[in-house]
């Protein structure tokens, strides 16, 4: 039995866990907050990154992903893994009574975001729909990354890290409504 056919992404795997292992401890020095490090090693590695490269120079696809589509599952397990970690952090009970920040604060925060995106999309000559997509769009952070950053920092118990859980928690359970209505949007333009 062929290697390759037992583990077709192996090469793969190794490649981000190599190139990993030599950023990280750079990125760390720098402060740089590590799910942006493994973000932009993936980012590299990707059909965007070195890949492109390789047709120009052919030695350089033995340092890319051959494949992202075969390996594009571990991603959506890493996520999972890191929102697995978030929810071990919180409880029933904090969630229940930080329901006011969360449905007011982060209400507020989509709203103006989308807002002010929106206006600025319109402005550019954007037309409605488009200006409305943006907006919502670009209202949104990433959970990941702000939940890591404040779970590193120590901060999420602090009234900051608090407030900002809350905007993190409006802007996932908003997702899929959201959705719904850029699908809407989408379908009558």
């Amino acid at each position: 039995m062929d290697t390759h056919d037992s583990f077709p992404f192996l090469k793969e795997i190794i490649l981000f866990l190599a190139l990993s292992g030599v950023l990280m401890p750079l990125l760390s020095r720098l402060k740089i907050n590590p799910v942006l490090g493994f973000l932009s090693v993936g980012v590299l590695l990707g059909p965007y990154g070195l890949a492109s490269l390789a047709k120009a120079w052919p030695p350089l696809s033995w340092f890319t992903f051959a494949r992202p589509d075969q390996v594009e599952f571990l991603a959506e397990l890493g996520v999972i893994f890191l929102m697995f970690m978030i929810g071990l952090e919180m409880s029933v009970e904090r969630l229940w009574s930080m329901r006011r920040l969360v449905f007011g604060l982060g209400g507020l925060q989509v709203a103006l975001s989308a807002a002010a995106v929106g206006g600025l999309a319109l402005w550019f000559g954007n037309g409605i729909e488009a200006a409305v997509i943006l907006g919502v769009v670009l209202a949104f952070s990433s959970t990941a990354i702000v939940m890591q950053l404040l779970i590193q920092r120590h901060e999420l118990g602090t009234p900051l890290g608090q407030a900002s859980f809350a905007i993190l928690l409006f802007q996932d359970l908003a997702v899929v409504p959201l959705l719904v209505l850029i699908s809407i949007l989408g379908a009558s333009s």
